[in-house]
């Protein structure tokens, strides 16, 4: 089998509650509303708006897995025959010991407890800034199919350990992955403040960054 077509490449991109935020933003201004309701925010008002608007987003953390978004890949992974002579551009599916058909799935988020609040009792304006997103460390994969024919199933596993290296080093060449999650966590903290602010001081306004 030669000159097989190897160079098609997707991505999926799956954002916010529609499958990675295991806590979706309905259930964290739920959430949100029993805390307000339940005491721990109305009855700290007086000279403590920066530790009130902190300990409710630890709660909401405590209580969720915030995931911002998963971004699945279908890729080509190609094994050389001789890593020290190979040109992985060669589209001869000969050239290589294996090719594999890769999906798999990255994730990509923020660390919530990295996120910084600055209150100004004057002005009334709380600032939440968000730290820069980061990609999770292994990528989960999926299926994976031999493109060669009779290759051994004793290379599953290298080919799947493939597989996710060259997910891995396509997903932090993709511009795009990153300001995405950081995106989808500015939503999801904006929302939960809009919503906690109402009960909290409706004087006070909140900015996500």
């Amino acid at each position: 089998m030669k000159s097989k077509d190897l160079k098609q490449e997707t991505i999926e991109i799956k954002v916010g509650s529609e499958k990675k935020i295991k806590f979706p933003i309905v259930a964290i201004i739920i959430f949100a509303l029993i805390i307000v309701f339940g005491g721990s925010i109305l009855t700290s008002r007086e000279g403590k708006t920066k530790n009130t608007v902190k300990s409710s987003l630890d709660k909401v953390v405590e209580k969720s897995d915030l995931e911002s978004v998963s971004f699945t890949y279908n890729v080509i992974a190609k094994k050389c025959k001789d890593d020290k002579n190979c040109d992985l551009k060669s589209n001869d599916i000969d050239d290589f010991k294996y090719v594999v058909s890769c999906k798999g799935t990255i994730t990509a988020g923020i660390d919530f407890q990295n996120v910084k609040i600055d209150v100004d009792e004057n002005k009334k304006v709380i600032t939440v800034q968000i730290p820069e997103a980061t990609l999770s460390k292994t990528p989960s994969v999926g299926s994976v199919k031999f493109l060669n024919e009779d290759v051994s199933a004793d290379e599953l596993p290298n080919a799947r350990n493939l597989c996710a290296e060259t997910i891995k080093n396509k997903s932090e060449d993709d511009e795009k992955l990153l300001p995405a999650a950081k995106e989808q966590a500015r939503v999801v903290l904006e929302e939960f403040y809009s919503q906690w602010i109402k009960a909290y001081n409706q004087e006070y306004k909140v900015e996500v960054k």
